[in-house]
């Protein structure tokens, strides 16, 4: 069954590394969202086109530290 044109589709997550020699490692992971249209419908990217969300979290850990952003 293809999939509707406003169900948000989803990439695989990848996953990798940020290090720092002073305070080690933290995983990071990045998920994809791609749709036609935002979920409230205020957006329409347009037949055959989509938008999208890029999201990036730290994993294993309460707060991603503040020198991943740096």
């Amino acid at each position: 069954m293809a999939p509707s044109l406003k169900a948000p589709a989803f990439a695989p997550s990848m996953w990798g590394y940020a290090s720092n020699r002073q305070y080690g490692r933290v995983k990071i992971i990045v998920k994809v969202r791609y749709a036609r249209k935002t979920d409230d419908g205020r957006y329409d990217a347009g037949r055959g086109q989509v938008v999208g969300v890029i999201t990036a979290y730290c994993n294993g850990v309460r707060k991603c530290p503040n020198w991943v952003n740096e």
